[in-house]
């Protein structure tokens, strides 16, 4: 048994009057990181004016960084320690010449604390990230400035922990969650839209323990991920049947979604595939959401912030159909990873640079790009097959299996060598989708001569 941290999610049907309070939460949660943000902004100003007086007298950009005064940045604790001290008093930053000063915040004690203080974490993590990044100490691309939540166009979430001695966030019934108030305040309880009988069976069992839950909205509907510390039976290796089947290589395309080297089983009533088709959501839901988005385009007023009902009508809509799109979408990933884990005892993938794949080809004014629509078009196919999305469920699903991941390098050219003879073929384009050999003769389906070179070449990684 291994202890693991697992999430739940569960879609919710409120009551309106819940509705209100989910969202008394999730904008006192946006506040509060704001809060935290603008705190710890004004002591990176402060570093920044010091440096700047350095500049000044001449010393270069590089050494005044390194001699500039030292500013502790302030932690969570800091900026809740801050807070409180604060709360009741409204804005007290500097204000714009004709703003006047805003009310004390009033309905921040209808409002569980906790919402304020994982708020304060999220602040400064975002500071940590973005300080490790520029500093170097932060592996991965280059992480910017944290910036402030819009409301309206942030997602409205909040996260509320508890302790396991003490337990404020609990299951009263199957479709029954219930969730702590405010100071003062009763706590609620949320309907689920499914049963969590099987949630509820670990919690009895002493399997899990719930540890947090983050609310969110997502288009029409608000969701509760709970997250539970879960002891699980991890296996040190695959199932006999999965040995038996040993390796399968995967090369992920637009034309067709996965190319594998070895039949998957997707359905019980279906027989198994070495090419799954790729379902292409989005061109199913592309006229409907554009003339929603068309719709919501003509309401909107510009330059106010008080927008019409009308085009609050035409955003809710667009937004549904985003999250239905998403959800179908995910859903299919899920399956098709699912599957691949429970049949086989080591997966091999290929390393895709999806951002440098879907890179904009217009160029510039002075070199302009060449087939720009054709490539669009083509970016837009390759993000909603979502190739990220599928290696990261297949990458923490077979380490519940025991299953191993096998990877070849990025620029590996396993669409143009040959998987019988090992002949490259460099003038092979993407119009070409039969590989044809010239040194062995042999004529493949191109996606499924890249799968055997991926299932022949991929190193197993940790």
């Amino acid at each position: 048994m291994t202890e693991i941290k697992r999430a739940f999610r569960f879609a919710l049907d409120p009551t309106p009057a819940q509705i209100e309070i989910l969202q008394r939460y999730a904008n006192a949660s946006r506040c509060a990181f704001n809060f935290a943000h603008a705190y710890m902004l004004a002591h990176h100003h402060a570093w920044h004016r010091g440096r700047n007086v350095l500049i000044a007298t001449g010393m270069d950009k590089a050494e005044a960084t390194k001699m500039a005064p030292r500013v502790t940045m302030p932690r969570r604790d800091r900026s809740q320690a801050f807070w409180r001290e604060t709360r009741g008093q409204g804005f007290i930053g500097p204000l714009r010449e004709g703003a006047e000063r805003s009310d004390p915040y009033r309905w921040w004690e209808r409002v569980n604390n906790r919402a304020y203080y994982t708020a304060f974490e999220d602040a400064a993590t975002a500071w940590k990230n973005y300080l490790d990044s520029a500093a170097g100490r932060r592996a991965g691309e280059r992480v910017g400035l944290p910036r402030f939540k819009a409301k309206g166009r942030c997602r409205e979430s909040f996260r509320l922990v508890h302790t396991t001695k003490k337990p404020d966030i609990r299951f009263t019934e199957h479709r029954r969650l219930r969730i702590a108030g405010g100071v003062g305040q009763p706590a609620f309880t949320v309907r689920l839209h499914q049963r969590a009988s099987r949630l509820i069976a670990l919690i009895d069992t002493g399997k899990a323990v719930i540890t947090s839950v983050t609310v969110a909205r997502t288009g029409h509907r608000w969701y509760a991920s709970v997250l539970c510390t879960v002891d699980q039976e991890i296996p040190d290796q695959p199932a006999r049947r999965q040995r038996q089947a040993g390796r399968v290589g995967v090369d992920l395309g637009v034309k067709s979604l996965l190319a594998l080297t070895d039949p998957l089983h997707l359905d019980p009533g279906t027989p198994a595939a070495t090419v799954i088709g790729n379902p292409r959501h989005h061109d199913g839901t592309a006229r409907k959401l554009a003339r929603a988005q068309r719709q919501m385009a003509r309401r909107h007023i510009k330059g106010s912030r008080q927008q019409s009902k009308g085009f609050q009508e035409a955003k809710a809509r667009v937004a549904k159909l985003q999250a239905q799109l998403a959800a179908r979408r995910v859903t299919g990933l899920h399956l098709i990873s699912k599957r691949l884990v429970q049949q086989y005892s080591e997966i091999a993938l290929e390393t895709l640079n999806t951002k440098g794949m879907t890179r904009s080809a217009k160029g510039t004014l002075d070199r302009p790009g060449r087939n720009v629509r054709a490539k669009a078009g083509l970016n837009r196919a390759i993000l909603d097959a979502s190739f990220r999305e599928l290696n990261r469920q297949i990458e923490y699903k077979a380490r519940w299996h025991g299953v191993q991941i096998a990877r070849v390098p990025t620029f590996f050219p396993s669409s143009r060598t040959c998987s019988a003879c090992g002949w490259t073929n460099t003038t092979q384009t993407l119009k070409d989708r039969t590989f044809h050999c010239q040194s062995c003769t042999m004529v493949l389906d191109r996606d499924t001569n890249a799968a055997r070179n991926i299932k022949n070449h991929a190193v197993p990684v940790q």
